[in-house]
């Protein structure tokens, strides 16, 4: 319900809540140092209640800043089929930050669909390790709670379990009586033991299909960036071990008290940005997991982003000795060959379902040549951004996209999904998607898709990384003063505004 004096009294707060300025909302909502999030939190809480009244459903609010360091954190809202804030609604949230006390309540009455209505708003909390979480996850309530809703904060979980949540609460309700209010969903069950339990299940499988010897123990080393991550892969772990998996997992940089080494030398970002290993805060005294041959994966603060690694057995010519050994990085454009090669083989050659891969223009270009060349799928380049990925997966029956860094999933359409039901319970197909957090890019769940897809491949990670060979390419971050000045077409590919700056580019780039 949002009736006046509700809304007035929600425009009256909005004088105690002032956001501060300068601060946008895009893809991955607000993300700045932690302390200008005082008063935007708020009015999150507030627009979230919006949204779920128009919605008729749950919403989510996730707040982290995902790979930045422990001092900024972020705000972001999340739709009711649990994927991101719709695009149309980004200018809506900005045009609420502005709004003054004397307009809070005329707002709030001009973007509810219906101002009378008796419904109750309905929003998913959740939040990561950072010391500024829990303050903001107090005033996105306050915020909610102000228009009469009803929120439900599941406190430390992973971006990816948050989004998982609000898709499966809504899903829940279908079933439920309109005015009942539904307790916290359980994700050790419905999203650890599930995805684990659908895992050890589907390799168990493999192994009577294939022979007992063409499985072989796995040990996979995750750097888990000091980040809420590793509360849940030790969940994952534990349910590993109980089903005796073949696939064994050894947790570092789990050292999420120490607030001040979140995503700091370690982490997804960090391998990827400086394509070296993670400095490891917990290492044994005398062991050595970054020795040459050992796997690794890399996640980053919040879970949403996965690179693999390892360490060749042939040091490069070019490293020195006393120099840190160089890694063979496998990110997110391999991740998107390994599934592609994956599917392709899984599915008939008198297939009519599509598979498209979605790329940004960070890809290397060596991927999208083997994708089109070797594989013969098609790639489509989008601007940078989640929301544009996955808008574009979902015009394929198999829609796999990733960004470099590693941030991705796999989508699939009802015609996919009617194929994958046809298929017996054990199929390879029905287990690879059975393992897919749809939602949004999941680093946990891709850990399983990464490690079944390999599985049936029977391949190494050096076979994975003989796909092809990456040109090279350099990656760094230019502080311009403005930015808005500077124009992009082609998918962010080439300049188009100032015509000199793309002169520039294609001559240094020939």
């Amino acid at each position: 319900m949002a009736t006046v004096s509700i809304r007035n009294a929600v425009a009256a707060a909005l004088k105690e809540h002032k956001a501060s300025s300068g601060v946008r909302y895009g893809t991955a909502g607000f993300r700045c140092q932690a302390s200008k999030l005082l008063g935007i939190a708020f009015r999150v809480g507030v627009l979230a209640a919006v949204r779920s009244l128009n919605k008729g459903q749950f919403v989510g609010i996730m707040i982290t800043a995902s790979h930045n360091p422990s001092c900024d954190n972020g705000i972001k809202l999340i739709d009711p089929d649990g994927g991101m804030l719709k695009a149309s609604w980004e200018p809506v949230v900005m045009e609420f930050m502005e709004c003054s006390q004397s307009d809070g309540s005329t707002w709030i009455a001009g973007h509810l669909d219906n101002p009378e209505t008796e419904s109750m708003p309905r929003v998913l909390v959740g939040y990561d390790t950072r010391e500024s979480s829990p303050q903001l996850a107090a005033e996105v309530r306050q915020g909610v709670e102000a228009m009469h809703g009803f929120c439900l904060c599941l406190n430390l979980v992973t971006t990816p379990q948050l989004h998982y949540a609000v898709y499966h609460m809504n899903q829940a309700a279908q079933h439920e009586p309109p005015r009942k209010l539904p307790a916290a969903p359980d994700l050790s069950q419905i999203y650890v033991n599930q995805f684990t339990t659908r895992f050890c299940l589907g390799l168990d499988t493999l192994r009577q299909s294939k022979g007992s010897g063409l499985i072989e123990p796995v040990l996979l080393n995750i750097d888990c960036a000091n980040g809420i991550g590793s509360k849940v892969l030790s969940l994952v772990q534990r349910e590993m071990l109980k089903a005796s998996c073949p696939v064994r997992l050894q947790l570092y940089n789990a050292q999420t008290k120490r607030r001040d080494w979140l995503n700091k030398n370690c982490g997804a970002d960090f391998v990827k940005l400086y394509c070296k290993a993670p400095q490891l805060y917990d290492r044994d005294p005398g062991a050595f997991p970054l020795d040459p041959g050992n796997r690794w994966a890399t996640i980053d603060g919040d879970a949403d982003r996965l690179l693999y690694f390892y360490i060749p057995d042939v040091p490069d010519s070019a490293t020195g000795a006393g120099d840190e050994p160089k890694i063979i990085l496998l990110d997110g454009d391999r991740i998107s060959c390994l599934f592609a090669t994956l599917i392709k083989r899984l599915l008939p050659p008198e297939r009519k379902l599509t598979i498209g891969v979605i790329q940004t223009a960070y890809a290397n270009a060596a991927s999208s040549i083997y994708l089109e060349q070797e594989l013969n799928v098609p790639v489509v380049c989008v601007p940078t951004g989640v929301k544009h990925l996955h808008r574009a997966a979902q015009k394929f029956d198999f829609g796999i996209y990733f960004e470099a860094n590693g941030h991705g999933t796999v989508l699939y359409s009802p015609a996919a999904l009617d194929r994958v039901r046809s298929l017996s319970a054990g199929h390879p197909l029905v287990v690879f998607s059975s393992l897919t957090n749809t939602t949004i890019g999941d680093a946990i769940t891709d850990i399983l898709m990464v490690e079944y897809a390999l599985a049936y491949l029977e391949w190494s990670l050096s076979d994975w990384a003989a796909l092809y060979t990456e040109f090279a390419s350099r990656q760094l971050k230019v502080t311009v003063e403005r930015p808005h000045l500077i124009q992009t077409v082609d998918a962010e590919r080439r300049v188009s505004c100032p015509a000199a700056l793309q002169v520039g580019t294609h001559c240094l780039t020939i």
